[in-house]
């Protein structure tokens, strides 16, 4: 904590009058994360084709398509791992992140029931997170390039099949 507010020019007492605890500050930070990279995701598929929408997100998500000239990072596979030593308020933020992503995939999935439409994005968000996080502790490029590679050919198999 002294390093974080070191970095802010605060001091422990500063904090507190910001926040009433560590996890506050986490739950906050992650909230916010997550509301912009479902804004970013959303924007994302404006105007584009339900087929279109699908391979824009797996495509901005796995990094291998840059959102404003800057590769695309989410906070749930960046610190996902983190969060299972977070309160509970944290991981339920974190957990309703997922949703809000789950959701948007599932509203552009074409010829499926909600239920279908549900379960395919629910995998593929699972999916997508499970490949980026991977990626990153991959010790080569190359493998962290087969991990990514491998996932999106596996959604687009999904996304493919009613």
């Amino acid at each position: 904590m002294r390093d974080v507010m070191a970095g802010a020019s605060l001091t422990p007492g500063g904090f507190y009058r910001h926040f009433r605890s560590k996890d506050r500050l986490i739950a906050e930070a992650s909230s916010a994360a997550l509301d912009r990279a479902f804004v970013m995701l959303e924007g994302e598929t404006a105007g584009k084709s339900q087929a279109q929408a699908v391979e824009r997100i797996v495509s901005v998500y796995l990094g291998q398509s840059q959102v404003a000239g800057k590769p695309y990072l989410c906070p749930l596979a960046m610190i996902g791992a983190e969060l299972r030593h977070s309160d509970p308020q944290v991981r339920a933020i974190a957990i309703n992140g997922y949703q809000r992503i789950v959701q948007l995939i599932a509203s552009r999935l074409e010829n499926r029931t909600k239920r279908a439409a549900l379960v395919t994005a629910g995998g593929i968000v699972s999916t997508l997170v499970g490949a980026v996080t991977l990626a990153e502790i991959a010790p080569e490029p190359a493998i962290a390039s087969a991990i990514l590679s491998k996932a999106k050919a596996l959604i687009t198999e999904l996304v493919g099949r009613p």
